[in-house]
């Protein structure tokens, strides 16, 4: 649910006092110049800043002393990657990366992993993906990374500049190490349910050639399937979602599956789609945008979607999610059950945090996209940590995919009901 509103260099310099300014242009002190900037935005405008728990004095002084040595733009990207990092938000991205850059989360991760007691923990591994070929499933250990002790590779990871203790910095940590850059191999070490340890190197994440934008599966008893595969920013997916939709008109139910959505989207091609599930016009998601004096709900809104055809479908609808939803496949999935239109099935979602406005830094020109706007559930449960009805623990399940096995269960038993 990205909102790309860019500021222009332009403006951007003409907020900075007179003596920034000044120096915005100049090569020793304009990479300087951007690390204060950026913090003086994030410190206004990240909606999402008190939970964070960071020492922003101390942020500012470690970042402006890594852009001090920065000779050229090239050299500036680690050390904004770096400052992006200690906000420990896998929603804040940059425009720009090199071969060493991080590999963006969930979009190039394949391992979905938590820490819990000092231990780090696998939660979910990605369908179809090199880590689940290799064997690393859900309920396993990481016991290492890169032949160290898994726990202090996180603590080395974590951001360095928290005020207080923070779980999801150590979570943001691991998953970063779990993800790694574009080129070079990930080695871990695994402790499985059962006991067995495994060595694991996995080349990095690179993301499949194109496909179809849409998927469609039909299904035992004229149930049927819509696979969203990542395309929720991609202009022709409303026209495609359109035409296997009419494929499967006449089916008795039907799954929408929003598990390969990981690089979230636009509401401009996402709102079309939940539009075919409904008549009339109705909310589906609550935005609120921090400010002085604001408070939610009170000063909250709420976001509209109208119904669309050329004809609605109205049959029994399960929408499943995992890790892998993200962002505007978060708010279609929030937003269908806000409606009350689906039973959704699966794990937990993304959890990436609200809408994104984009920040162009003066002197670089890189742009960093910062959650600016919190979003909610109609019912008020913030969106990054609102869990489906139905959750799949897939440490517990079996089978090649428990969440498909149980999401078909349910849809079954809706169209039974609704008899």
């Amino acid at each position: 649910m990205n909102r790309r509103h860019v500021l222009s260099a332009m403006a951007a310099a003409a907020a900075l006092p007179l003596a920034g300014r000044a120096s915005a242009f100049a090569p020793e002190t304009g990479f300087v110049s951007d690390v204060d900037w950026l913090i003086d935005q994030v410190s206004a405008r990240y909606a999402y800043l008190p939970e964070r728990h960071l020492d922003l004095a101390k942020l500012r002084a470690l970042a402006r002393a890594d852009a001090a040595a920065a000779a050229d733009r090239k050299a500036f990207l680690p050390v904004l990657e770096r400052l992006v990092a200690e906000l420990h938000d896998d929603h804040i991205t940059i425009n720009s990366n090199n071969d060493h850059s991080p590999q963006l989360v969930p979009t190039g991760t394949e391992i979905w992993a938590e820490m819990a007691g000092g231990r780090a923990g696998v939660t979910e591994v990605r369908l179809g993906s090199s880590a689940e070929a290799a064997g690393v499933r859900a309920g396993d250990e990481i016991v290492s990374i890169s032949g160290q002790p898994a726990a202090m590779m996180v603590a080395e990871r974590r951001a360095k500049t928290l005020s207080a203790p923070d779980p999801e910095a150590d979570n943001f940590a691991l998953r970063a190490l779990m993800a790694g850059n574009h080129v070079d191999q990930r080695v871990f070490g695994l402790r499985h349910a059962d006991g067995r340890e495994q060595a694991v190197s996995l080349p990095p994440y690179k993301g499949g050639p194109g496909g179809p934008l849409v998927s469609v599966q039909m299904l035992e008893g004229d149930l049927a399937a819509i696979r969203i595969e990542n395309s929720l920013g991609d202009s022709d997916l409303v026209a495609a979602f359109d035409k296997a939709l009419a494929q499967v008109k006449a089916s008795r139910g039907l799954i929408l599956d929003l598990r390969n959505t990981p690089s979230g989207g636009d509401s401009d091609i996402a709102e079309p789609i939940l539009g075919r599930f409904i008549k009339g016009t109705h909310g589906y998601q609550r935005v609120f945008t921090p400010a002085p004096g604001k408070s939610f709900p009170k000063d909250s809104w709420v976001k509209p979607v109208k119904g669309r055809g050329p004809f609605t479908y109205a049959r029994p609808l399960v929408v499943l999610c995992n890790h892998w939803t993200g962002s505007m496949g978060e708010g279609m999935t929030i937003g269908l059950d806000g409606l009350k239109r689906s039973i959704t099935v699966g794990t937990r979602m993304a959890g990436l945090c609200g809408g994104t406005e984009g920040f162009t830094l003066p002197k670089s020109q890189f742009s960093v996209h910062v959650p600016t706007e919190r979003l909610y559930h109609i019912d008020n449960t913030p969106r990054e940590s609102w869990a489906p009805r139905e959750l799949v623990d897939l440490a517990r399940a079996s089978g090649a995919d428990p969440v498909m096995a149980r999401g078909i269960e349910a849809l079954k038993a809706a169209t039974q009901a609704k008899r």
